[in-house]
């Protein structure tokens, strides 16, 4: 858009980039693109148009929605956190910052450079020679354990994680994170757990397929291991629809015994 404004361009027209063949969440491309087109369109007055083939409605329909989101008066939400009891444990879904959570253990991911280094600006520079040190040592190790030095955890767990277009690779290798951590946390004899929303960013992974991934493997964890456990998934404040996508699949794990707390912790 920037350019288009240099080269006096009046409108412009976008794709659904991601939505074909690349097969990305469609709902996540809509929202990120519609979010970030209004952004930029304070900056640059021009026509956008987005350009959808006829014969993909399913399309259409969330773009249009996330324009339609748009137009409507802002409302603070009044929930924000949302839990399942599991067991002795309990699996929430909350939007805020990882860095701020009071718990055992803050996940990381390998594969996520960008919360790597918002996990590691955090903690402070200790905390990044001694990643450093311990991937150094065995850079193939499926976990990487370092103390929290400036964060309020006692211990922040990296995972070895990369995502795959294979759909049933992807949902073995989540399966293989979930228990990774599951595992971990309770031979550290740790019992709460943040854990970020892995492969719904930048890797572009469908949400529905991670929800419900993450959350059957989570529940399947804590039914087996039968010990008190608090796994709290956060989600950035504003990815309102991977947060209402996980949501609901909590809801669905447990119809019917599902809690919602009024929270507005760690925005």
């Amino acid at each position: 858009m920037k350019q288009a404004a240099t080269d006096n361009c009046q409108s412009i027209a976008f794709p659904a980039v991601g939505c074909g063949l690349a097969r990305c969440d469609i709902g996540l491309v809509a929202q990120t693109m519609v979010r970030e087109v209004n952004r930029q369109l304070a900056k640059y007055p021009l026509s956008v148009i987005f350009v959808i083939k006829p014969e993909r409605l399913d399309i259409y329909d969330e773009f249009l929605k996330e324009i339609r989101l748009l137009q409507e008066p802002k409302q603070t939400p009044s929930i924000e956190n949302i839990s399942t009891t599991i067991g002795q444990g309990t699996i929430e879904i909350e939007k805020g910052n990882i860095t701020l959570q009071k718990v055992d253990v803050i996940i990381g991911t390998s594969s996520s450079e960008a919360l790597k280094k918002i996990i590691m600006n955090a903690a402070g520079d200790k905390a990044k020679l001694m990643y450093n040190t311990e991937y150094k040592k065995n850079p193939n190790s499926p976990l990487i354990s370092i103390p929290s030095c400036q964060l309020a955890c006692n211990r922040i767990f990296f995972i070895k994680w990369q995502p795959d277009k294979n759909l049933a690779i992807l949902r073995k290798s989540i399966t293989d994170f979930v228990s990774i951590v599951i595992q971990n946390t309770i031979a550290y004899q740790f019992s709460s757990i943040a854990l970020p929303i892995i492969g719904c960013g930048q890797h572009g992974c469908p949400v529905n397929l991670m929800a419900k991934t993450m959350i059957a493997e989570i529940k399947k964890q804590l039914t087996i291991s039968n010990v008190p456990m608090i796994v709290k998934f956060i989600v950035e404040p504003e990815r309102e629809h991977v947060y209402q996508t996980f949501c609901k699949q909590i809801e669905a794990t447990q119809e019917g015994n599902s809690t919602a707390v009024f929270s507005s912790a760690n925005f």
